[in-house]
């Protein structure tokens, strides 16, 4: 138990680090933006000391060892964990190579497959589905420059975004 507190203590001060450091971004006064700069980081970092302090009172109470499955790499959710891990590195390392269209697309595919998931043609339209939509959202609708690979992927891209 002693563990858990003291991980939630030094959690719990890197929260208000970050709040304090949200409460420090500018206003600007003639936005339409009711909250402001730092409205919405102000509100995730309150939200997030809330459920840390519900955490916390929690096994405070409860007075025992709390056991993440998780994190033990023996068991099945813990393979999984880590397996995923490698699989978001994987998508990230390969932003800059492939580009984001055909490493997302690669990503949608292969992590449902390493949660179990098998139906293939379901699979396939989801992953053309759901790389089509958050390219055409963030490239082409608020204009993110999203990474274009190089090589021929860089040229692809420029057909996509």
């Amino acid at each position: 138990m002693a563990i858990e507190v003291i991980f939630n203590i030094i959690l719990g001060l890197l929260i208000l680090f970050y709040l304090f450091e949200a409460m420090q971004l500018p206003n600007i006064d003639d936005t339409v933006d009711v909250l402001g700069a730092s409205g919405f980081p102000q509100i995730i970092g309150i939200l997030a000391l809330l459920v840390l302090l519900v955490i916390s009172y929690r096994v405070i109470r409860e007075n025992k060892v709390v056991q993440v499955s998780l994190f033990n790499v023996r068991l099945p959710e813990g393979r999984l964990l880590l397996v995923n891990i490698f699989l978001l590195a994987g998508y990230i390392a390969l932003l800059s190579i492939l580009g984001f269209a055909v490493s997302t697309l690669l990503y949608l595919f292969i992590a449902p497959t390493s949660f179990g998931y098998s139906k293939w043609r379901l699979l396939t339209f989801f992953s053309v589905a759901g790389s089509l939509v958050l390219v055409s959202v963030f490239g082409s609708v608020f204009y993110v420059p999203l990474p274009r690979g190089i090589g021929l992927f860089r040229e692809l891209s420029y057909l996509i975004y």
